[in-house]
C-alpha cells in the first residue's frame, strides 16, 4: 500500500495530515486495513460529520438522529466534536432499517400500486422469490400459500433475470392474499415502530434532522410517510451523497447531489462507503416492548463483521480525538480533500487494498439473506461484460451487464482479475456510470 498518495492529498490541510500520521502511529501502520482507516476512512467521515454539525447550527437544528447502522460511527464522531468544540446539539442514535420501515409502511398501503411505491417489488442483485417475499418477513408456510395462490411451482431460491422477475411480480400484484397478508403483518410493525419513535422523542416539539450515508433518501421518505401525522417539525436529512435531485432544504447532501452526481459518482463506490460506516451490531428487524420501553431486535451479525467494525471504529474515534480543526476552517478545502481521498482508493485501488478492503462482507438488499465480498477475482469471459461495447449490446438484448462476481466494487474486481489492459475496463465502467447519471438527470429535468 502506498500511503504517500494519501499523504499528498492530505497535505492541503496540515491539521488533517498531522492527525492521520499520528493516528496511524497508534496502530499497525503496515497493515492495509488500519492504514486505509487512518488515511482515508477517518478523515473523510470526520469532514462529513463536522459539516453536518456546522450546517445544523446554521439551520437551528437542535437534535440529530444518526440512523442505524451507518450512523453508528458518525454519532461517535459527532459526540467527540460536540464535546471538543462546545456545540450544544443533541446527538442520538436511532435503531431502524429499510426492512422495519418498509414493513411498517405496508400497513398504510391498500393497492398493488401502493406496495410498489413502498418498494416491495423493487429489483436487486438477489431477486429470487424467497428474497422478494422475505422482505415482508413471510414465513415458509406463508410463502408456500402465496406460491400456490399465484401458481408458482419453481425453485424459490433461483435468482431471476429482469424479465423473469417482472413476470413473477406481475403475478404477485394480482394476489389479493399477498396484499392482505402484507397489510395485516404491517399493523404490528407500524404500532411497534411508532411507539419506539415516540419514546425516542421524534414527536416532541424540537427541530431535528436525520443523518445517514445516502443515496436515494428512501429511509427519510418512508419515515416521513409513517410519522407525517405525528411529527411536529419538518423532517430533514443529512446525506453524504444523493443520486437523485431532491429538495435540498429537506435532503441536504455533502459531496454530491442529483445535479452533479455524474461528476463524482462514476469514480465513487457507495457500497464501499457503507462499509466505512459498519456498526458492531446486526440489522434491526423489529422492536419488543420491555420493562424499560421499546427495544430493537437485531438480526445476528457474524463475528468477523463485528470485529472489523469494532477495529475500524476504534481508529476513527482515535483520529477524531486527535483532530484539532476549528469549525471556522474552510469547508470547501475539506470537501475537496475528502473527494480526492475517496477517488484515490475507490477508483484506483492497489492490489493489496483491493484484496483486504474488497473482502468486506456486503449485501445490497434489505433482507440480508445473502452476503458476498465487495470485490473478488473474476474470470475474463465474465468480466468482459463490463467493456462498453459489449455492455451496450447485452443491455439491448436483455442480458446481464455485470460479471458473475465482485459486482459491488467493480474497480477492485478489475484489479484482482487477470485482464489487460485494466485501464480499458476501468474507463468502460466510468463511462457507463457517467452516461447513466446524465440520462437520469435529463429525465428528472423534463
Amino acid at each position: 500500500m502506498n500511503i504517500k498518495k494519501y499523504q499528498k492529498i492530505l497535505k492541503r490541510s496540515e491539521q488533517l495530515l498531522k492527525t492521520a500520521d499520528k493516528t496511524s502511529g497508534l496502530f499497525e501502520v503496515s497493515e492495509v486495513f488500519s492504514s486505509v482507516s487512518a488515511y482515508v476512512t477517518a478523515p473523510v467521515l470526520f469532514c462529513y460529520v463536522r459539516q453536518i454539525l456546522k450546517t445544523a447550527q446554521e439551520k437551528n437544528i437542535k437534535r440529530i438522529y444518526f440512523l442505524a447502522r451507518d450512523g453508528y460511527v458518525m454519532k461517535e464522531i459527532a459526540q467527540i466534536i460536540c464535546q471538543k468544540q462546545n456545540i450544544g446539539i443533541d446527538c442520538r442514535y436511532l435503531y431502524c432499517s429499510r426492512y422495519v420501515l418498509k414493513n411498517a409502511l405496508y400497513y398504510l398501503c391498500n393497492t398493488a400500486e401502493d406496495f410498489e411505491r413502498a418498494g416491495f417489488f423493487g429489483r436487486c442483485a438477489g431477486q429470487s422469490p424467497i428474497n422478494t417475499l422475505c422482505r415482508a418477513g413471510l414465513s415458509e408456510e406463508e410463502r408456500r400459500s402465496i406460491y400456490n395462490n399465484i401458481g408458482f411451482y419453481g425453485d424459490e431460491n433461483k435468482v431471476m433475470d429482469n424479465g423473469e422477475f417482472s413476470l413473477f411480480c406481475d403475478s404477485l400484484k394480482k394476489s389479493e392474499l399477498l396484499l392482505s397478508m402484507l397489510k395485516n403483518k404491517g399493523k404490528k410493525a407500524y404500532d411497534n415502530i411508532t411507539c419506539y419513535f415516540e419514546e425516542q422523542g421524534l414527536f416532541e416539539d424540537t427541530p431535528f434532522a436525520l443523518a445517514d450515508t445516502g443515496w436515494l433518501g428512501s429511509i427519510q421518505s418512508a419515515l416521513t410517510d409513517i410519522c407525517s401525522d405525528k411529527v411536529k417539525n419538518r423532517i430533514r436529512g443529512f446525506y453524504f451523497g444523493l443520486f437523485r435531485g431532491l429538495d435540498e432544504d429537506r435532503f441536504i447532501p455533502y459531496l454530491f447531489s442529483g445535479e452533479d452526481a455524474h461528476k463524482t459518482v462514476p469514480q465513487f463506490c457507495n457500497n464501499l462507503f457503507e462499509c466505512f460506516c459498519a456498526a458492531p451490531h446486526g440489522m434491526t428487524i423489529g422492536y419488543q416492548n420491555t420493562e424499560k420501553g421499546y427495544a430493537p431486535i437485531f438480526k445476528e451479525q457474524s463475528k468477523a463483521m463485528k470485529e472489523l467494525a469494532e477495529k475500524q471504529i476504534e481508529i476513527i474515534k482515535a483520529f477524531t480525538e486527535n483532530a484539532d480543526i476549528p469549525m471556522s476552517y474552510d469547508d470547501d478545502i475539506l470537501r475537496s480533500i475528502a473527494r480526492k481521498l475517496l477517488i484515490a482508493l475507490m477508483y484506483k485501488p492497489e492490489k493489496d487494498e483491493a484484496e483486504i478492503i474488497g473482502a468486506f462482507p456486503f449485501c445490497d438488499d434489505a433482507t440480508e439473506l445473502y452476503v458476498t465480498p465487495l470485490a473478488e477475482k473474476c474470470d475474463k469471459k465474465s468480466l468482459k461484460r463490463l467493456l462498453f461495447p459489449i455492455r451496450m449490446l447485452n443491455k439491448m438484448r436483455g442480458r446481464s451487464i455485470y460479471p458473475d462476481k465482485g459486482v459491488y466494487w467493480l474497480y477492485a474486481t478489475i484489479v484482482l482479475s487477470d485482464v489487460r489492459p485494466k485501464v480499458f475496463y476501468r474507463l468502460s465502467v466510468r463511462l457507463w456510470e457517467k452516461l447513466r447519471l446524465v440520462k437520469e438527470k435529463r429525465n428528472i429535468c423534463r
